[in-house]
């Protein structure tokens, strides 16, 4: 079965072994950084699949760095072209000019640097239980580096590049499962070194190094690796996004101090944790993390038709149209402020204050945007998307009724894009008023509970509250005190997240009192797929 996985940087280490000939310019360098030999990760084995289709090679194509021991901040070349053949992956890079350069190229001239590693990212795999391996279907490798010492020291100049025997292993994914004691997935625990690093990275420590000017250990590496998969050095830390897990906490006895004693460190991801947080994706928003570069979605403007024919009749051609909505990166920054004594600490409670205090700025953020977006560096949220459907209340606007509301819903029906799980969110003003509304068996219509306890419901539909949408709006004479309602298929709204989150420190202004202050910026674009699967009522009065 082919899954996804949470994608995370790789490396793998082949013999450096030119192949330049001698119609090649004397300034470039031609070797093999793949193959599809089995490479021995945390509890199982992994195969990166060679055939057609299954590499994307469009960042090493894209002038990728060559790199010296994966460091960013040591390029010692550009990769030229990149591709595959004979069921490897080959690279011609041009070497740059600084002395470290110059340097690592006498030494792999002269044979003493023999390893080239790649940094790469698995997208899809799927589990061969057979024969003990996880092979990789698509994957994009990242960067290329001349390596001092190797992972893989089986691996050297002169040695066979061809892949063994597969059927000559031992280990399966079943007996490796016994083995560690934990269900081997490559969706979910398929982890490699990098993902136990970056589970355990600690916001507190990174912070410290931060604003002491030296981050170090594991901190330190987690940060090398995302600089390599964001393309840059960040000015302050990356988080990673696997970095935003949680603790279970025991709570002691009040002769103890009700001290919180951490027992377990689980494994929730950054976009699990703030997709959590956000009202329009409890209503089923669409969240795209890990873009890099603006990114184009096609979508359907019109559809082909079917027809009933004669028999022997000819049917008439028709095609669908097509046009796409482009998403493009948009910084979105969150502040917050920590004391001295906060930052001295390293517990898990005050780790899990700090990641929460981030992720609901940065959640509530989102929410606004995506509900009522459209001010200066915004995307434009639903409100302000050009041709949602529109309920009109009033002149000068109006109370909520349940006619209304079922004009709302049809606004969406009208154009095929109501479904099941469309919902309905407004603010407490109007949550407060439709909960009044009763039918006439003087039963109140919103259900408080809906198919399961605090849910609400509203004419059949999940309803959700949020402050993010506005009760400040203008109808006519009733200035400043209409509120909004929205209706629709909430999967047609794209949130997309770029690259890793990334905070700096400012050590300065409370200089006094010892207290930093945190930034955290997200790259993100917010857009409709579907005008027609929304609707909105914008001039209800409470």
């Amino acid at each position: 079965m082919e899954t996804v996985k949470e994608v995370t940087l790789q490396r793998r280490y082949l013999s450096l072994v030119d192949e330049t000939n001698d119609e090649e310019e004397e300034n470039t360098l031609k070797f093999s950084f793949s193959s599809e030999n089995p490479v021995a990760r945390y509890a199982y084995d992994e195969v990166l699949d060679h055939s057609e289709g299954a590499i994307d090679m469009t960042r090493l194509n894209n002038s990728a760095p060559l790199l010296f021991n994966h460091n960013v901040d040591k390029p010692i070349g550009v990769v030229e072209r990149a591709w595959v053949d004979d069921r490897k992956g080959y690279a011609r890079i041009r070497w740059g000019t600084s002395q470290l350069a110059n340097e690592v190229r006498k030494d792999v001239e002269n044979g003493i640097l023999r390893s080239i590693s790649v940094g790469y990212r698995i997208n899809k795999a799927k589990e061969d239980e057979q024969h003990g391996l996880v092979r990789a279907t698509n994957w994009t490798p990242y960067e290329l580096s001349v390596v001092t010492v190797p992972a893989d020291n089986s691996i050297g100049i002169g040695r066979s590049l061809v892949q063994p025997e597969i059927e000559q292993k031992t280990k399966t994914i079943q007996q490796t499962k016994q083995m560690t004691n934990q269900a081997i997935s490559y969706t979910n625990d398929g982890w490699t070194e990098y993902d136990r690093e970056a589970e355990q990275f600690s916001i507190v420590r990174a912070l410290q190094g931060l604003v002491n000017g030296n981050i170090t250990g594991r901190e330190r590496e987690v940060q090398q690796e995302l600089s390599n998969i964001n393309g840059r050095k960040s000015q302050g830390i990356f988080v990673p996004d696997n970095g935003w897990g949680r603790r279970d906490y025991t709570k002691g006895s009040s002769t103890q101090g009700q001290k919180l004693v951490g027992v377990e460190h689980l494994a929730d991801r950054f976009i699990d944790v703030l997709r959590a947080r956000l009202v329009v994706a409890e209503c089923g928003a669409t969240i795209l993390p890990g873009l890099q570069s603006d990114v184009s979605i096609p979508r359907r403007t019109g559809g082909a038709s079917a027809f009933f024919v004669a028999e022997s009749g000819n049917v008439t051609e028709s095609t669908g149209t097509f046009d796409s909505v482009t998403m493009s990166p948009k910084v979105m920054g969150a502040f917050s402020q920590f004391s001295y004594l906060m930052q001295l600490q390293s517990t898990p409670e005050i780790e899990a204050l700090i990641r929460n205090d981030f992720v609901a700025l940065l959640a509530q953020k989102l929410d606004q945007v995506a509900l009522n977006g459209g001010g200066s560096n915004e995307p434009n949220g639903i409100l302000q998307t050009s041709g949602i459907g529109a309920v009109v209340m009033g002149t000068n606007g109006g109370a909520i009724t349940l006619d209304k509301m079922l004009d709302l819903k049809q606004t969406v029906a009208v154009d095929n894009a109501d479904i099941p799980t469309a919902a309905f969110i407004t603010n407490s003003k109007v949550e407060n008023a439709l909960s009044k509304l009763k039918d006439g068996n003087n039963q109140y219509l919103l259900n408080p509970y809906g198919t399961e306890i605090g849910q609400m419901q509203f004419a059949g539909r999940v309803l959700k509250v949020t402050n993010n949408i506005p009760s400040n709006l203008t109808k006519g004479s009733s200035s400043g005190v209409c509120s909004a309602a929205i209706y629709g298929n909430f999967q047609d709204l794209l949130i997309g997240l770029f690259g890793s989150l990334e905070l700096l420190a400012d050590p300065y202004t409370q200089f006094q009192s010892g207290g930093v202050g945190v930034r955290a910026l997200q790259a993100v674009d917010i857009n409709v797929r579907h005008a027609q699967s929304f609707g909105a009522i914008v001039d209800i009065t409470t």
